[in-house]
């Protein structure tokens, strides 16, 4: 079955989601730190007045910064960063990704590998000289993960 897809880019590798669970796509400006947040909360960013946390993917699924998504300074990001913001199990969530590279149809999925066990994986596509992970938003975070984040971006 054909999905339509964001691609986009986590240190050297591709990954995607499905472009209907994506609301918006945004250049990352500013991110509050957020007090006693899990190391994956990177913090809150604004959008349209309305505080929506931004969850770090490179430190959520272990992936090592290059040189290029390096942080300058704590708080904003490189040039290239952007957030997707979706809507994880009844609450906006800002997933941070280096770059979106393009919206496409992925024609043929296959399933992860039985060694691949994270339940956030929703397949691999391979095309030509490309291999994209496409993931499944509400399973990045765990429900008790959510409701610490609806608690702590309620205060």
């Amino acid at each position: 079955m054909a999905v339509q897809v964001v691609v986009f880019t986590l240190g050297l590798e591709e990954y995607a989601m499905p472009i209907e669970v994506v609301r918006e796509i945004t250049r990352l400006g500013e991110v509050r730190a957020i007090p006693k947040a899990p190391p994956y909360v990177r913090g809150l960013i604004n959008i349209r007045g309305i505080a929506i946390p931004l969850i770090d993917l490179h430190v959520r699924f272990g992936i090592e910064r290059t040189q290029t998504t390096t942080i300058t300074d704590g708080k904003t990001p490189k040039e290239n960063a952007f957030a997707l913001i979706t809507e994880v199990h009844g609450n906006n969530v800002g997933f941070e990704v280096d770059q979106v590279r393009e919206v496409r149809i992925l024609e043929n999925i296959d399933p992860p590998p039985p060694l691949v066990t994270a339940s956030f994986i929703a397949g691999i596509a391979n095309l030509s000289e490309r291999m994209i992970i496409q993931l499944i938003p509400e399973q990045i975070l765990e429900s008790n993960e959510i409701q610490r984040l609806s608690q702590i971006t309620a205060r």
